[in-house]
């Protein structure tokens, strides 16, 4: 199977991603909260399709990396919008996503792998399922089919105490991926000062810190490369996913021109 048809096929349901995002405030105000929370699992499940075939195909590229997590935070950024309508305690999933956006800029900034962990991965299912059965709850129709009891019973909790107890999932895992990007931050930080342990006089006459031993490495692999390569190629994005990222590929094709 031609590598770009594996590309085309993997990022075509990212792209969907995106268009089912631009949609999800417009589906919101004219459809109510069932059709949002269809659209809005829809776009989960592209998430899922999209890093299944990328595995599968061996499609992975740094394109489709950085496409697939601007993805992600739109996703988040959109549907925390319209939560914010909904509830204010949204605020609080809000500030935690922040957090975990200005720990991945300062990750960016020094060169550290930004590719989303375990806690990372657990998250986007839990928004996603999260999201989705918030917009099930502003649902008036939905909530009459669960049956008289139990829509009397949500109807008695108050809109606080009923979103406070559906965004409570997300928001625990929201800290929970805080925490683990902080300590990751913390230690890739430790190890970069330990291994800049060298003398000023090394320092003056190599220049060999670790960012520039990186660019070495790197530069020595790209003398050939164009960007698109570097950017759409998936034996490079494979040997490079957790070194070097595209802010050192960025810099390294500005020196190629």
């Amino acid at each position: 199977m031609n590598k770009w048809f594996k590309f085309g096929i993997t990022n075509f349901f990212t792209a969907l991603r995106a268009a089912g995002i631009v949609c999800l405030i417009p589906v919101f105000k004219i459809y109510g909260g069932l059709a949002t929370a269809l659209l809005s699992a829809g776009c989960f499940a592209t998430d899922f399709i999209d890093g299944i075939l990328a595995r599968k195909l061996k499609s992975s590229t740094f394109f489709g990396s950085l496409f697939d997590a601007i993805s992600d935070k739109a996703f988040l950024i959109v549907n925390m919008i319209l939560l914010m309508s909904i509830t204010p305690l949204a605020i609080v999933p809000i500030l935690a996503e922040l957090g975990i956006a200005t720990v991945q800029s300062l990750k960016y900034q020094k060169n550290m792998n930004v590719q989303s962990n375990i806690f990372g991965k657990v998250k986007m299912w839990v928004a996603g399922i999260t999201i989705s059965l918030t917009y099930l709850l502003t649902d008036l129709t939905f909530v009459d089919y669960l049956g008289a009891d139990l829509a009397t019973k949500i109807s008695e909790l108050g809109n606080l105490k009923l979103f406070g107890i559906t965004l409570a999932p997300l928001v625990l895992s929201e800290i929970a991926t805080l925490s683990s990007y902080i300590k990751e931050f913390i230690d890739d930080k430790k190890e970069v000062l330990e291994e800049e342990k060298v003398t000023i006089d090394e320092v003056k006459n190599t220049e060999e810190l670790p960012e520039r031993k990186a660019e070495e490495k790197l530069e020595s692999h790209i003398a050939n490369m164009s960007l698109k390569d570097m950017l759409f190629d998936h034996d490079f994005y494979e040997k490079y996913k957790d070194e070097g990222n595209l802010k050192l590929i960025r810099s390294m094709a500005k020196k190629k021109k």
